[in-house]
């Protein structure tokens, strides 16, 4: 379970969290990997730096979300919670993110009993999630439906019987975690082609094999933590082009109309 919590504490944040985070924050050491930068707005030192810690700080933290939220939290799935450029984002997609930035605030050490400011903070990450899709499309980049299907095919080998659960514990149907897969993918994408932030596979093994050296343990084989490792490394390199993400998110946010309805 803990790979696919570790992909939806990614949709959203993966891409805004230099956009969204703290202005003040400094950014990560790129040859530091004892203490990667991790999923959350506010803080880059949360999880140890090897793999496994990762995921179960992800786990943690994902769990701790979905149980801390109260129904007055949320809104109606059918309510429109902002519209940018003429495009609707619905209740639906509010509230399953929702839980994931409360949490992560809170794995950070942040308060969460301000629940309007995580309010705004959920707004921001759906627009700017928004406004990368939409200036991806404009770009012309595209997920075929293949990459898609490859994709989810990998949850539902990884957690067998147990696929349907997973998901609607998340908060997750079949359509709508479909889409958010597209999305995670075309976000991907429009990193590598617009910011220029891309991780290549000698990155991802150079940075397994180092924290192989420094674990006392064994670590899991370098195909069950790829992804995990992949997300780390893509942060580690947002930080360092923080300005220029900022930037590109505010020239964004500039050219389009944007409406917050709640």
């Amino acid at each position: 379970m803990k790979k696919i919590l570790m992909l939806l504490m990614m949709i959203s944040l993966a891409v805004v969290t230099v956009a969204c985070g703290n202005d003040d924050e400094e950014p990560a050491d790129e040859n530091n990997t004892e203490e990667p930068a991790t999923e959350t707005p506010e803080s880059d030192d949360e999880a140890e730096g090897e793999p496994e810690a990762q995921e179960e700080a992800a786990d943690s933290a994902a769990a701790t979300g979905q149980q801390g939220v109260s129904d007055d939290e949320l809104v109606e799935e059918d309510q429109a919670v902002a519209t940018i450029n003429g495009e609707e984002i619905l209740g639906s997609s509010y509230n399953q993110i929702y839980p994931l930035v409360k949490s992560t605030l809170e794995q950070a050490g942040q308060e969460v009993e301000d629940t309007e400011a995580i309010k705004q903070q959920t707004l921001n990450e759906l627009i700017t999630q928004e406004l990368i899709r939409q200036d991806a499309k404009e770009e012309g980049l595209t997920v075929e439906q293949e990459e898609i299907d490859n994709e989810l095919a990998t949850y539902e080998e990884q957690f067998g019987e147990e696929y349907a659960t997973v998901l609607e514990s998340s908060g997750y149907t079949e359509e709508t975690f479909k889409e958010q897969i597209e999305n995670d993918l075309l976000s991907e994408k429009y990193m590598e082609s617009v910011l220029g932030i891309e991780v290549t596979d000698d990155e991802i093994k150079e940075y397994y094999q180092s924290a192989a050296e420094q674990s006392e343990e064994d670590l899991p084989p370098l195909e069950d933590v790829e992804d995990q490792i992949k997300q780390t490394l893509t942060s580690q390199k947002q930080q360092e082009k923080q300005e220029e993400i900022q930037a590109k998110i505010d020239e964004l946010r500039e050219n389009a109309e944007i409406e917050e309805l709640i």
